[in-house]
């Protein structure tokens, strides 16, 4: 149980300051920079999950082989549960939303999104089964401006929307 609750801790702990940009240890600032160049490298956003997981397997593996086992694995099985939290946390806090907004009066929704969230939005024309001509807004913010975004946009009645995840966005 201690494994378990003091693990879920941890990594809520952890995650916390991960997310206002702290560092943990060593390990966090290696992990940054190989995450860094990989992401300059390729384009793509990358977690620091499985290089955490790599640069700590051999730190346990080193502590089982000179220390103690039981000691080695109990402490592998709070890193696995603090990095579960962690990674899901990270996770839903950086990832991005997509927006899609169906609307008949789009010009006010648009002015209300530039001024609040300093975001442009992409308009496509659109058609209804029921409701007819539409224009349909997208627009990509983060987690932290979803509140804004409702916010606007149930000042604007007769609006339909969703929100997405967006596991990454291609340039």
């Amino acid at each position: 149980m201690a494994v378990a609750f003091g693990g879920a801790i941890l990594g809520a702990g952890l995650s916390l300051i991960l997310r206002n940009g702290g560092c943990i240890d060593g390990s966090e600032i290696l992990a940054n920079i190989i995450v860094k160049k990989l992401s300059d490298k390729t384009g793509r956003n990358y977690s620091m999950t499985p290089v955490l997981l790599a640069f700590n397997a051999l730190v346990y593996a080193t502590v089982f082989i000179v220390i103690d086992v039981n000691a080695a694995l109990l402490s592998l099985l709070v890193y696995v549960v603090a990095t579960a939290i962690i990674d899901h946390y990270t996770d839903h806090f950086e990832s991005i939303k997509q927006v899609t907004i169906i609307t008949q009066d789009p010009d006010g929704i648009i002015a209300d999104i530039k001024r609040q969230l300093n975001k442009t939005v992409t308009i496509m024309d659109s058609r209804g089964a029921i409701a007819g001509e539409n224009n349909t807004l997208i627009c990509y913010i983060s987690y932290f401006e979803l509140p804004v975004m409702k916010d606007i946009i149930s000042t604007h009645t007769g609006s339909f929307s969703t929100v997405s995840t967006i596991d990454e966005i291609l340039r």
